[in-house]
């Protein structure tokens, strides 16, 4: 086997580990597996870099994309074929997209260096780099929440490095993260444990600030508490109402219901398209559902699409419905799915081209006022957005929900990021949030991201608990550019002056 064929398929193998660390959420795994594509930078040149970044891009999207084979295809309608050249797509994206990374490292790596100072500001520089480029990616993809990749998301489950995001987000997370990961590869290059103890010690860091912000960080309460109920009735995505089964999918529902009103909760909160077809104040299934709860004094907040009748556009939307009947708030969805919701140029994902589903964005869309205060709404991807709901509370949102349908992915690890990314949102804005999640995790998160109540079942689910509105303002949320604009300023400072100066000393050995 030749050399370039064994360290590409090297960087292969390593690309799928990464794969699993980051999908399973392995914290310690994630620490450690970009080390070997960071060794493999220093050993080579910036056209081998290329070559060995692309092999373990590839190696990252054959894992991550995986599902699209047996997914895709199962539900558009469509071939084998369909589904395997998503999955070669989807591959090579990230196949390019770590190529680039691993060039442009390498443009910048100081192998050598007067002092261990100068080599920790160049890490610090990459480091900064890798996170700005995934922080922009991030951006461009707020419409294709498949393709999503933040490196640092692993530590959102641990309850004390997630406490780092009310402060910069996730691009703080994988700052950290790939700065772990490049003192743990100049442990390996140059045998000394002073840069593994470096690792270790912005590892330490991370948990000890976490632990101090979940310690004493306390909300501001505005107003009194309230009581949910989340339900969700785990219908698989693939069946449609009709004459055979409309029945029974109905008994389900209003069995739910009954349920979730004998808790008197003050909201029932439903998933996204729980009522799948467009809003009627006339509904039969909707009013029974109403006509159950009617003797509560609560409110309904339940996933329907919505068709306006002035300028004849359809919306994915939330209703919030009293018990007798009325709509008191609308919120329409704002971040479409491209290819899904709303066509990628002319293109339609099948599965819903075919009922028509073509979606309108919902603009400038406020909180909607309760008499608990103002919630603000994230429904499916919006959830994975991190503006999105800093962006509702800076509107005034002091508590939040999401509503999400997971049954196109309920049998793989999307699922558990999805419910992942609800956590995210609730601590980095520091609100209280509730997931309505068909054949997902339906859930109840505190604002410190503690966990008050989940669950996930294939059976109709009913999750309840308690939420607390506040008027607490995270740094992330008041200023979500802060960090990414501090690492900008940093490495320009850096390409301006000491890269200069230490570029003519790269085979100068250490002192």
């Amino acid at each position: 086997m030749g050399k370039n064929l064994k360290t590409g398929l090297i960087s292969l193998t390593f690309g799928l580990i990464f794969n699993y660390a980051n999908t399973h959420l392995w914290i310690f795994l994630i620490c450690i597996s970009i080390v070997p594509l960071f060794v493999f930078v220093n050993d080579n040149n910036k056209k081998k870099s290329l070559s060995i970044g692309f092999m373990y891009g590839l190696g990252i999207g054959l894992g991550m994309f995986f599902w699209m084979i047996k997914g895709v295809s199962h539900y558009t309608g469509n071939g084998f074929f369909y589904g395997v050249l998503l999955w070669i797509i989807s591959s090579l994206f990230l196949g390019f997209y770590f190529a680039f990374l691993s060039w442009l490292t390498k443009w910048i790596w100081l192998s050598s260096a007067r002092s261990n100072w100068l080599l920790i500001l160049n890490r610090l520089c990459i480091a900064g780099l890798w996170t700005i480029i995934e922080f922009l990616l991030a951006s461009l993809l707020e419409s294709f929440p498949l393709h999503y990749f933040r490196i640092g998301f692993p530590f959102v489950t641990n309850i004390y490095s997630i406490q780092l995001t009310s402060i910069g987000g996730l691009s703080l997370l994988t700052f950290f993260t790939v700065l772990i990961n490049l003192f743990v590869a100049e442990f390996y290059i140059q045998k000394k444990k002073l840069y593994l103890l470096y690792g270790f010690s912005v590892l330490a860091f991370m948990f000890i600030i976490g632990a101090v912000s979940f310690y004493t960080f306390k909300p501001t309460p505005v107003g009194k508490s309230f009581k949910v109920a989340v339900v969700s009735d785990n219908t698989n995505p693939e069946s449609k109402w009709n004459s055979e089964n409309g029945n029974t999918f109905a008994n389900n529902y209003f069995q739910l219901c009954k349920d979730a009103a004998a808790l008197k909760p003050d909201f029932i909160i439903w998933p996204e398209t729980a009522l799948p077809w467009t809003y009627s104040p006339d509904d039969d299934l909707l009013k029974q559902i109403i006509r159950i709860s009617s003797n509560h004094d609560l409110t309904h907040v339940i996933g329907i699409n919505n068709e306006n009748s002035k300028d004849k556009k359809l919306y994915n939307s939330v209703f919030y419905i009293s018990n007798q009947n009325k709509v008191n708030g609308i919120y329409n969805k704002q971040i479409l799915l491209k290819g899904i919701e709303e066509p990628l140029g002319k293109f339609l994902v099948p599965f819903l081209s075919q009922d028509g589903f073509v979606l309108s964005k919902g603009k400038n869309q406020l909180p909607v006022t309760t008499r608990f205060g103002k919630a603000g709404n994230l429904i499916c991807n919006e959830v994975v957005v991190e503006n999105s709901g800093a962006e509702q509370v800076r509107r005034g949102a002091n508590f939040l929900f999401n509503f999400s349908n997971d049954g196109w992915f309920k049998d793989n690890y999307i699922s558990d990021l999805h419910f992942y990314y609800a956590r995210l949102q609730a601590v980095e804005n520091r609100k209280d949030i509730s997931v309505a999640n068909n054949c997902g995790i339906n859930a109840i998160i505190d604002s410190n991201g503690s966990i008050i109540s989940q669950k996930k079942d294939t059976i109709g689910t009913l999750v309840y608990g308690t939420i607390q509105p506040n008027n607490n303002i995270s740094l992330f949320t008041k200023y979500p550019l802060f960090f990414p604009v501090l690492h900008i300023i940093f490495i320009l400072i850096y390409l301006l002056t000491l890269k200069l100066k230490t570029i003519q000393n790269r085979k100068i050995p250490r002192i």
